[in-house]
């Protein structure tokens, strides 16, 4: 246990600075995985050529930040790949996310992460996508695995990239979910209209 306990301690440590003093540019990736997170949901709800707009931008900034930290490429790369196994990528819009994706790692180079934990992230995002669990987390394998990346690489980025990511992703679903519902009467107007065919019908 005395071994168990200074690698925590340090990991604690390595969460705090994340947290209060991370570096203008880290703070910057983690904007730019939200704003791929939204990206990629609204590819999904998308029917006209903005899909394929906000396709080829996600594909682009997910590039840009596994090239950019070994540590998103980590967690990022191994998902994508398991999502294109699980037969997820099945638009035209998501496959031109895929092309800029493979044409920003030919042009900045790829990157190469520890090969043990992009199978682990490999494995949790493919279980993700094949058992369709539905616990305290929507697709809650992944983010599990990049904790557990987390302790290993003393560094918060893996975990924060994933929930910066599927931060971006929920708010685009809430997004989309009051827009569909918008076009539904809400409550009050329909005890308004409901009032009116009484009065009319009394009228009668």
């Amino acid at each position: 246990m005395r071994f168990f306990f200074p690698g925590a301690f340090r990991f604690c440590i390595s969460i705090r600075v994340d947290f209060t003093l991370v570096d203008a540019f880290s703070l910057l990736l983690f904007v730019l995985s939200i704003a791929a997170g939204f990206l990629t949901k609204a590819t999904d709800e998308l029917k006209t050529k903005w899909a394929y707009l906000c396709g080829i931008f996600y594909g682009l900034l997910l590039g840009l930040l596994a090239t950019s930290d070994p540590l998103f490429a980590v967690v990022f790369l191994p998902a994508i790949l398991a999502n294109v196994l699980a037969g997820k990528v099945d638009t035209h819009a998501h496959r031109a996310a895929i092309i800029a994706l493979v044409l920003v790692l030919f042009l900045r180079g790829t990157p190469t992460p520890a090969l043990l934990w992009a199978v682990l992230a490999f494995a949790a995002a493919l279980g993700d996508e094949l058992l369709d669990l539905r616990l305290f987390y929507p697709r809650p394998l992944l983010p599990v695995a990049a904790l557990l990346i987390s302790f290993l690489a003393q560094s918060a980025t893996p975990i924060l990239a994933v929930l910066t990511f599927d931060a971006g992703y929920l708010v685009a679903d809430r997004v989309w979910k009051d827009k569909t519902s918008g076009n539904e009467p809400k409550p009050i107007e329909t005890v308004v209209a409901f009032t009116k065919k009484s009065k009319h019908r009394l009228k009668r």
